[in-house]
């Protein structure tokens, strides 16, 4: 089902620009979040609900809102220590207990220990149990409330099928059928009641019941994109225990997705060289845009923003209804003068409406181009993480539509984007760019060199290589937390047991640093590889959080705080150390994320959050929150960096 028609011309990112944050209600603020969730914007429904408590301190239903936009978003973890302190507090009702066990279940699926996803099984079943006989008694007490036993009752069922137990998950699944199907004769023929007695039936062994039931809810008035997701990521969980393994495919089919697509393709053509996408072949590719973005059920756009295929796809979702998120490589000017205005005409002003239509718009960096053709890359590498990311949220893998001659290419080109595509996602949509020429009288194809092009706008610094060197790196501060409990005569021990362990571990990384420093209890790395800069920031966690120093502190405990951010550093030959060393504003927001860390916790940049969802398999993250960075930076999204199975830690 499509959701176009559902969505608002004022899109909610910008609802919340202009919220009065200052004088509205905790209602506003509910409505606002709730709306958010629904169309599957989950970080920032969190985000909303946060700066709600903070005007309306403990508030139940904010403090709830914000503990299900973590559980969407993949932050089960967060989320349970919001709902733990509500549990705590005395509040039991059956959101609270509910919201508890679905991120317990979620906790239980991210485990990789069987004792584990048990143990994390049977505290979701307490919960889900919980809620559900809560409402039982308000039932006997004469309280009819049926719409608030059916939730709690299907999960209890959901969570006794994955932990195969096949007698009691019947027993609570044919429970959830008959009061669903009670509600249904009372005139109740909402979603959730009909996926809800959906799945009964998928838990019942009842296949083609289930798939009738799942086809019609979801083209049902109130299905929203959020709860399809949902319905659809459960939905597969059951299908997929089966022996037969046709029917999570039969299952699969029932179900819409969102329709998350990235773009990307060839720019307009110079005056001179060969024809590739020559200015009279945009009419034939923009037409071929639009059959294949229906084709892909396309209403979640994420591309940059050149003239030629990116323009092109971002008008397409644009008229379809849907978001676009736009991603730029360097400062909007100079972005204009390397990769919009070459095609003359009006494309100019083209892009200047898609950025102010754009759902959200991004940029790797605020800075300028300084002939870093690195850049076009990383904001490739930057805009397919996040469609992962969104994909993540929403159980769906993204789709990837390019306009393309098959070659290569130049860096930063559709060909590289391609090729690292193929090698974690599916097969890309392609537009044969060859097809399209063949279409145009006296028009050979042949190759032209691919972004960014030479261009007559001249600046000091613009387009031309610098000193110092400026590349795309990823950088870690870290600090150790109990330092300044140390007593002066064990100092020198302590710091020879922290710079021994760090540089141990970095002589067993696939590659070393490009530079690092140290000053007392501080550490600076910087890395062009991200695995290996993933691998030394855990590894220093584990060896702070896990060792023993009795030895120097009464507690024995020392915990680190290390931070994570990638992006564009100067590297310069420092006259003080006598050797290069890395400056810049990339630098610094690494830095001033260090001083905001939970202590025994990594915290990485929303850029190396992106970056580990395309690829990084053996990485996981939770979000934590759109957080001031130290010494008045600015607010940015921030993540706790985890390793895949990371829930399997909490149990103890």
């Amino acid at each position: 089902m499509s959701q176009l028609a559902k969505r608002q011309t004022l899109s909610l990112r910008q609802q919340w620009r202009v919220f009065d944050k200052q004088n509205s209600s905790s209602k506003a603020y509910l409505d606002l979040c709730g709306r958010m969730i629904q169309v599957g914007e989950f970080l920032l429904a969190h985000d909303v609900a946060k700066d709600g408590l903070g005007k309306h301190k403990n508030d139940r239903l904010l403090s709830q809102k914000a503990a299900h936009a973590l559980c969407k978003a993949g932050s089960p973890m967060m989320a349970t220590k919001i709902l733990e302190g509500l549990v705590t507090s005395g509040v039991r009702d059956v959101e609270t207990q509910s919201l508890l066990a679905s991120a317990y279940k979620d906790l239980c699926e991210y485990s990789s220990n069987p004792e584990n996803k048990s143990h994390y099984a049977e505290l979701a079943i307490y919960r889900y149990k919980e809620a559900f006989v809560a409402q039982l008694e308000k039932a006997e007490k004469g309280s009819d409330n049926l719409e608030s036993q059916y939730y709690p009752c299907i999960n209890v069922a959901f969570m006794h099928f994955v932990s195969h137990n096949l007698p009691k998950a019947h027993k609570y699944a044919n429970f959830a059928r008959e009061i669903c199907r009670t509600l249904r004769q009372r005139g109740d023929g909402s979603y959730w009641v009909l996926a809800t007695e959906a799945e009964s039936s998928l838990l019942l062994g009842e296949i083609n019941e289930a798939i009738t039931a799942y086809s019609t809810a979801v083209n049902l008035e109130d299905a929203q994109p959020s709860h399809i997701a949902s319905t659809r990521k459960q939905a597969l969980q059951i299908s997929s225990l089966y022996s037969d393994t046709s029917i999570r495919d039969q299952v699969s089919e029932a179900f819409p997705v969102l329709g998350i697509v990235a773009c990307s393709g060839h720019v307009i053509d110079n005056a001179e060289g060969n024809r590739r996408f020559p200015p009279e072949a945009e009419k034939i590719a923009k037409q071929r845009i639009e059959e294949k973005l229906e084709q892909m059920g396309a209403n979640c756009g994420y591309s940059s923003a050149a003239c030629g295929t990116d323009i092109l796809f971002l008008e397409t979702m644009i008229e379809r209804g849907g978001e676009t998120h736009v991603f730029l490589p360097f400062a909007k000017d100079e972005f204009i003068e390397t990769s919009v205005r070459r095609a003359g005409g009006d494309w100019v002003s083209r892009l200047e409406n898609v950025l102010d239509h754009a759902t959200s718009v991004h940029y790797v960096t605020h800075e300028g181009y300084y002939g870093d053709d690195s850049l076009f890359s990383f904001c490739n590498q930057v805009m397919i993480g996040f469609a992962a990311m969104r994909g993540r949220g929403l159980d769906e893998d993204p789709q990837l539509l390019v306009f393309w001659d098959g070659k290569p290419g130049s860096v930063g080109g559709t060909g590289e984007l391609v090729k690292s595509w193929q090698s974690v996602f599916n097969q890309p949509e392609v537009i044969d760019a060859n097809e399209v020429l063949t279409d145009l009288p006296d028009i050979k194809a042949g190759r032209v060199v691919e972004l960014p092009a030479t261009s007559d706008y001249s600046q000091d610094g613009f387009g031309d290589a610098l000193q110092p060197i400026r590349s795309v790196k990823t950088m870690i501060f870290a600090d150790a937390a109990g330092f300044s409990q140390i007593t002066e005569d064990l100092t020198s021990q302590f710091v020879e047991a922290f710079h021994g362990g760090v540089a141990q571990m970095i002589d067993k990384l696939p590659q070393k640093p490009s530079f690092v420093n140290t000053w007392g209890d501080s550490f600076f790395a910087v890395f062009e590889d991200l695995e290996s800069a993933l691998k030394l920031a855990l590894g220093m966690r584990d060896y702070f959080t896990d060792g023993k120093w009795s030895e120097w502190l009464p507690n024995g405990n020392m915990d680190v705080r290390i931070s994570m951010h990638a992006g564009p550093a100067y590297e310069e030959f420092d006259p003080i150390l006598k050797k290069r060393n890395f400056f810049g504003s990339h630098v610094n927001q690494a830095a001033r994320i260090e001083p905001i860390v939970l202590p025994g916790s990594v915290f990485v940049s929303e850029t190396v959050a992106a970056l580990i969802s395309f690829g990084y398999e053996e990485y996981d993250f939770e979000y934590a929150g759109n957080i001031d960075l130290a010494k008045n930076y600015g607010t940015y999204p921030v993540y706790i960096l985890q390793r895949k199975g990371y829930s399997d830690k909490l149990i103890s």
